[in-house]
């Protein structure tokens, strides 16, 4: 044994030393690569249209996050802006970039992957267009995948440029999502925000595409309330009932009390979800055109009333009750139906970019300043605000007149009846300042901070600047800094907290992936940094593997969420989202319920998470500044977030309450439950485990669909616990097997004959069911096709996956016993290490040949 191990050693050594220049290529190198042939494939630059869908930034390749290569693409095709891209919400797949131009022969569109190994899967360049034959269809749905076509289809079908925005967040474009864009825009324009004490607040039922529209348009999400006085109200919960297209949203007036309700879902004969057909991309482009001609069709007004405070206090705390509502008599609440398509004037929006960062430029010179350019960053609502139409294009102009880049352009979620506005940072020698920022208006104006009576159109906005309590000179700084740069219109806003928050993070250095939460809606403080932590701490202690997927329910519901939902891939659209939409909880140390779902087994492992805030306390330090909680964010991400020295302490915070595996039923129940912390804690597993068994050429397959043990027996007297795949004997002609959970639930002896016919090539399955039909897995949308990697989405593309398929040697039906386990792991990982080793060199050498084959031979035409 030892003289085993000591080779393994050795060889584990040897091939140590060679992996060092056989790591895997350079993504940005890769993605230069990949944008050439783009360009040359596509004739990009000569395309009357074009669009960039990736998952960079969110996506990791090689342990890193991957926005540096969005930038290479847009270095490499000048064409290619940034309202040209939309981000995909996919951590979870292997970096993806999806190039689709329109030229004078149609709409095309090529795949490019980056497999975390470093070999590249590219597709041929497909036809896209509204006019798709069905054999066209079927290539590009076998290319692309069913749900990013749609949103493909859905470009090439003229959709606004915001919407798309939100379906990329989202996953996919469906009537769900199109009956909620019309709708919220409608409601906005009926009911729109004149004062921070008027407010928005949405209650949703997970999954049907819908849900994340207002937390684009009226900056409703999931960790943000207003208080007045003694009350306070939240901003958004995502429930769970039989029609996930059901929504109501309310204006809210606190002076009053009282606000006005719309209750709405989608027409009957397109409130269905998708099953990958064509003929759903023509229904969604007629959907589309809709928007422009009759957008009041594409949702169903079930009431629109006057509610009262106790109105609203009942939804919040039941959720979408049919009977309450129908029962509400106050008056009706008046509605008009808007046009709903923003004004998109490309040109007009791209000079404000242009002409802000001039106005900028001579601010920074008359301080005796370099102008803006590479390593600078812009913070600013262009992208989301609409009061002068679609306003991303100002991010093109701001990009080209500055040479800022990709990685630095914080286009900041805000509702879209936020004005106009633009802030300028310069990159400071050291992390922490000075920190030197320009604020310009809508108005395309200089917005000078006045501090002591002198106005500063450049402003040290550091943290360092402005540390101090009430009395000293960096608190007054402070509110010097939020009279300038404050507006909060409805009260949730802070534009002043995340201005400065974000600056001040930016400037530290803050991963990527956490940024893309805090701009992404989540208030940038200690709450967003501890969401971080409890992701990472649910990706150790919850790992996926194969088409599993995550589940979060937001009990209680506070700045963490969004962190959650960037890092994990949650969405409610998605239907992998749910919230109570309360700060508040049955158990007062509860942090939510996170579920890791496994679409083969029907199954999904519920933990529910405390939270001791005495760990915290303990390690975070104090602070009595204006802007208190961004200095416990940075400290978060200075010292206490993965790799950092206090992140264990930090992590450890969070602990695991109550676990349980739930079947599909279970699941469904701990939704519907009024209390779902309470429904975990009170949990007992009375469900017997199930089991999967396949015979495949002489091997016998079996699976548990929960955490337990599995028994077989070739004569139902002896019994082996099933490790690994077993080779069956000629002889045998019945396998019997039983099963039991980790609850000590028990499967009863199970009998299964062998057929003389299972012969090498011939199989034979039993046990539930193979085929997941869509009533049964949790969420409302459907994928079909080949899998795109969304852990949000449920495929129904096939029989059940065989987790303990390929898990070593086999087994002798004869007499039970394995070969030696420590022989085959240690050989087996000598003859691979070997191989490594061997050709570790030579795959350095001939990664980027590689590379430009794959390109070359991906060229199938258009």
């Amino acid at each position: 044994m030892k003289d085993k191990l000591t080779i393994l050693a050795l060889t584990l050594m040897t091939v140590f030393l060679l992996s060092n220049t056989c790591s895997a290529a350079d993504l940005n190198d890769m993605t230069r690569e990949i944008a050439n042939d783009a360009n040359n494939a596509l004739n990009i630059s000569n395309s009357d249209d074009t669009l960039l869908i990736t998952n960079a930034g969110s996506s990791r390749y090689a342990n890193k996050t991957t926005e540096e290569s969005v930038q290479v693409i847009m270095n490499t095709v000048p064409s290619i802006k940034y309202s040209k891209i939309l981000q995909l919400n996919r951590p979870y797949d292997d970096p993806t970039f999806i190039f689709a131009v329109k030229n004078n022969r149609g709409y095309y569109a090529k795949k490019y992957t980056v497999l975390q190994s470093g070999a590249l899967s590219v597709t041929p360049a497909l036809y896209i267009g509204p006019d798709m034959t069905e054999t066209q269809f079927q290539k590009a749905k076998s290319a692309f995948g069913f749900d990013t076509l749609t949103l493909l289809s859905a470009w090439a079908a003229g959709a606004p440029h915001d919407m798309l925005k939100v379906a990329a967040w989202t996953g996919s474009v469906n009537p769900g999502l199109i009956g909620a864009y019309s709708s919220s825009k409608n409601f906005m324009a009926n009911y729109p925000l004149k004062s921070n004490t008027e407010s928005y607040h949405v209650i949703t039922s997970a999954g049907g595409g819908d849900d994340d529209v207002p937390m684009f348009f009226m900056d409703s999400t999931p960790l943000k309330w207003s208080s007045y006085g003694k009350e306070t109200y939240y901003n958004f919960r995502s429930a769970y009932t039989d029609d996930p297209a059901e929504n109501i949203y309310i204006w809210w007036n606190a002076d009053s009390k009282t606000g006005n309700m719309l209750y709405w879902t989608l027409p009957a004969r397109f409130n269905r979800q998708l099953t990958g057909k064509l003929s759903e991309l023509k229904e969604n482009a007629e959907l589309i055109a809709l928007l422009n001609t009759n957008p009041a069709a594409l949702y169903k007004v079930l009431k629109s009333t006057v509610i009262s405070y106790d109105d609203l206090m009942h939804l919040w705390n039941s959720g979408i009750d049919r009977d309450y509502i129908a029962n509400i008599k106050g008056a009706s609440a008046p509605w008009i139906n808007y046009s709903v398509i923003p004004e998109n004037d490309y040109n007009a929006m791209y000079r404000k970019g242009v002409e802000a960062v001039q106005m900028a430029n001579d601010a920074l010179k008359a301080a005796g300043m370099l102008p803006l350019g590479k390593g600078d960053l812009v913070i600013t609502s262009a992208g989301y605000s609409q009061l002068s139409g679609l306003s991303a294009a100002a991010i093109d102009g701001i990009a080209s007149a500055s040479g800022i880049e990709f990685k630095d352009i914080y286009s900041l979620k805000r509702g879209a009846q936020t004005p106009l506005w633009f802030v300028f940072v310069k990159r400071p020698v050291n992390n922490d300042g000075p920190l030197y920022a320009v604020f310009i208006d809508e108005n395309g104006n200089l917005k000078p901070v006045v501090y002591q009576g002198v106005s500063y159109n450049v402003f040290d906005i550091s943290a360092k600047n402005l540390e101090g309590e009430k009395g000293t000179a960096g608190y007054e700084k402070s509110l010097a800094v939020a009279e300038a740069y404050g507006y909060n219109i409805p009260q949730y806003a802070d534009q002043d907290y995340y201005i400065v928050s974000l600056a001040n993070q930016w400037a530290v250095g803050m991963p990527y992936d956490f940024m893309l939460s805090a701009i992404g809606g989540g208030c940038p403080g200690s709450g967003l940094t501890q969401g971080y932590l409890l992701a990472t701490v649910i990706q150790r202690l919850l790992p996926l593997s194969g088409d599993q997927y995550y589940i979060y329910i937001g009990i209680p519901a506070h700045c963490k969420e969004q962190a959650l939902m960037e890092v994990l891939g949650l969405s409610a659209g998605r239907g992998n989202y749910f919230t109570t939409g309360t700060r508040t909880s049955s158990d007062p140390n509860a942090l939510g319920i996170a579920i890791r779902w496994d679409p083969a087994k029907n199954t999904g492992k519920a933990v529910l998470f405390h939270y001791d805030k005495n760990i915290i306390n303990s390690i975070q330090p104090a602070s009595n500044s204006y802007y208190k909680t961004m200095y416990w964010a940075l400290w978060y991400i200075k010292y206490a977030f993965p790799g950092k020295e206090a992140y264990e302490i930090a992590s450890s915070a969070f602990s695991i309450a109550k676990s349980a595996t739930l079947t599909f039923r279970e699941y469904t129940s701990l939704l519907a439950a009024g209390d779902p912390v309470t429904y975990i804690m009170e949990f007992t597993d009375i469900t017997p485990p199930e089991v999967q068994v396949r015979i495949s050429d002489s091997t016998l397959y079996m699976d548990i669909n929960e955490d337990g043990r599995v028994f077989y027996s070739p004569d139902g007297k002896t019994w082996m616990e099933y490790l690994v795949p077993v080779r069956l004997d000629k002889k045998t002609t019945t396998i019997y097997y039983y099963a039991v959970d980790a609850a000590g639930n028990r499967l009863g002896i199970q009998k299964l004959t062998v057929e003389p016919s299972t012969v090498p090539g011939h199989n034979v399955e039993t046990g539930p069911s193979a085929t997941v039909e869509p009533s049964t897995v949790p969420g409302h949308n459907v994928e079909t096709g080949p899998s795109e990697g969304g852990r949000g989405l449920v495929s129904t593309s096939g029989a059940v996956r065989q987790t303990s398929e390929g898990r070593g040697d086999l087994v002798s039906a004869l007499d039970g016993k394995p070969q030696s386990k420590v022989d085959t792991v240690i050989y087996a990982i000598l003859t691979l290490l070997v191989i490594l080793g061997g050709v570790g060199l030579y795959v350095k050498r001939s990664k980027f040949s590689d590379i430009k084959r794959t390109l070359e031979h991906g060229h199938h035409g258009k």
